[in-house]
């Protein structure tokens, strides 16, 4: 005869394969969840990402204001310009009438100094300046289940992990269903929500952080239940009462509240049983703790058993009158 699961009394009887827990007060409880917080803050390896010192492949501008007519920067009366000039790797650029300039690794007004005195021996009323007009930005990358998935710029001083989460969008849904994970110079660094947020770290150029569900974060909800169903954490730190919840509550045609059993595997494996036909231990739900990958099992009541074989039995018009018959009996 077909049943969803095993009967009360077979798991009652079944202790040597696992160590029985009835719970009947708070004393009974067993330990918390463990507590959030994993992950650590990786190394630095190349230190900042940005900088406004000009580096290679930037675009600069030169500009030389003379008003001496005999100057070779003359315009008559327009600023000489110089560029845009894109700076090579070896950061070396040369100017007319003015020679190279070594600008890598330089703030553009140091570079705007140097040039001044490079012009003076051309002309003495000459000025010259010079702006940065364009740069390929310095990234990091965010992949996996987030709202805006792609390289962000890092263009601004102290860019940190959780801004650059805030730029993806963050997590689909709630934070603490995913890991965190950041590859930095072919490490990785794994991270829950909790660790991830309360130890944000400095972003480094090639930084790649990858967002992916949490699959140790989720419970499975079994029996005689209105939804069986797996279930992510609804909470950081869910209770028996959120598992049945989350599952629509007890089937009350099929269900015997008072075999209600939680399986949770370890050294040994662990069965807590519960008897929600005793109004404290309703109570007990709400302060029972849930952990990852918890199997919340609530078994049927006897009588449902031979509804399922009268119905196997009879015609379905003598089912009917037994079923009426069982229904009463209940009652």
């Amino acid at each position: 005869m077909s049943q969803p699961g095993p009967q009360k009394t077979a798991i009652k009887e079944g202790q040597v394969a696992y160590n029985l827990v009835d719970i009947h007060s708070r004393a009974d409880l067993p330990s918390p969840a463990s507590d959030y917080g994993i992950g650590h803050a990786p190394p630095p390896i190349k230190g900042s990402a940005y900088s406004d010192k000009v580096r290679a492949r930037d675009s600069l501008r030169f500009v030389i204001t003379d008003l001496s007519e005999q100057s070779p920067f003359s315009t008559h009366g327009s600023p000489f310009t110089f560029g845009p000039i894109e700076v090579p790797e070896d950061g070396r650029v040369n100017i007319p009438y003015v020679g190279e300039l070594k600008v890598i690794g330089r703030d553009t007004a140091d570079i705007s100094s140097e040039l001044d005195e490079k012009l003076r021996p051309v002309s003495k009323t000459a000025q010259g300046s010079v702006g940065r007009t364009a740069r390929i930005p310095h990234t990091a990358n965010v992949i996996g289940e987030v709202r805006n998935p792609g390289p962000v710029p890092l263009e601004k001083s102290s860019i940190t992990s959780l801004d650059l989460l805030a730029v993806s969008g963050g997590p689909i849904e709630a934070d603490h269903l995913y890991k965190y994970t950041l590859r930095r110079n072919g490490q990785d660094y794994v991270f829950d929500y909790q660790g991830f947020r309360t130890n944000p770290f400095p972003v480094e150029e090639g930084d790649l952080l990858t967002v992916n569900s949490d699959t140790s974060h989720r419970f499975h909800v079994m029996g005689a239940i209105n939804k069986p169903m797996t279930v992510p954490f609804p909470v950081p730190f869910p209770t028996l009462a959120d598992a049945i919840g989350a599952a629509s509550g007890f089937d009350e045609r099929r269900s015997d509240p008072s075999g209600v059993f939680v399986f949770r595997k370890g050294n040994p494996d662990t069965v807590y049983t519960l008897n929600l036909k005793d109004p404290a231990s309703v109570l007990l739900t709400q302060r029972f703790a849930i952990k990852g990958e918890d199997i919340v099992y609530v078994t049927e009541a006897p009588l449902t058993r031979w509804s399922r074989l009268i119905s196997q039995l009879l015609p379905v018009s003598q089912f009917s009158q037994a079923a009426y018959n069982l229904d009463r009996i209940r009652q």
